[in-house]
């Protein structure tokens, strides 16, 4: 093999790792991307993220993670896996067990809004009563009023005599 064939099928054979390496990245920028959409859990593979589920999004081969010239990279992603392992939920177990604490908290959430409805009912009902007694009273009132108005009317022009006007 010639010299020059040699230096083009290295070249070649790095831009297939660049590649590879690019399309890792991108697979890793997307799986963190889909867990923060869904609350911290990776929504695929039954929230499970490993190498092999890298491999799976990157569109490469698993082994290839593992392979002599793609020994950093594998480093890397399994670095990369085990600090998503320590920050966010991942793993079967854990997203299930995740789901059944977030199903939990809403359902308190839900029973918590239930009661407070009910208090808000019951307080309603009690305002509309006392809105009902106030009206009964404010009719019995202006009853009340317009009666005695018309006794005033009525008798105030014989008992009321006015001040006389002017020096004295």
């Amino acid at each position: 093999m010639s010299e020059t064939h040699k230096e083009a099928a290295r070249l070649r054979g790095e831009a297939r790792t660049a590649g590879v390496e690019a399309k890792v990245r991108e697979a890793m920028v997307t799986i963190r991307k889909e867990m923060a959409a869904n609350n911290g859990i990776y929504p695929e593979n039954g929230g499970a993220v490993s190498m092999n589920e890298v491999a799976r999004r990157a569109k490469i081969s698993e082994t290839t993670l593992f392979a002599p010239k793609q020994k950093e990279l594998g480093r890397h992603v399994k670095a990369w896996v085990e600090s998503l392992k320590k920050t966010e939920v991942v793993g079967r177990k854990n997203v299930q067990r995740s789901a059944f604490e977030r199903a939990e908290d809403w359902r308190h959430k839900y029973l918590a809004l239930q009661d407070v409805h009910i208090a808000t009912e019951l307080d309603l009902q009690d305002a509309e009563v006392q809105l009902q007694d106030a009206q009964k009273a404010l009719a019995e009132l202006k009853f009340k009023y317009d009666a005695l108005l018309e006794q005033m009317r009525a008798g105030a022009a014989s008992k009321v005599t006015p001040f006389p006007k002017g020096n004295r």
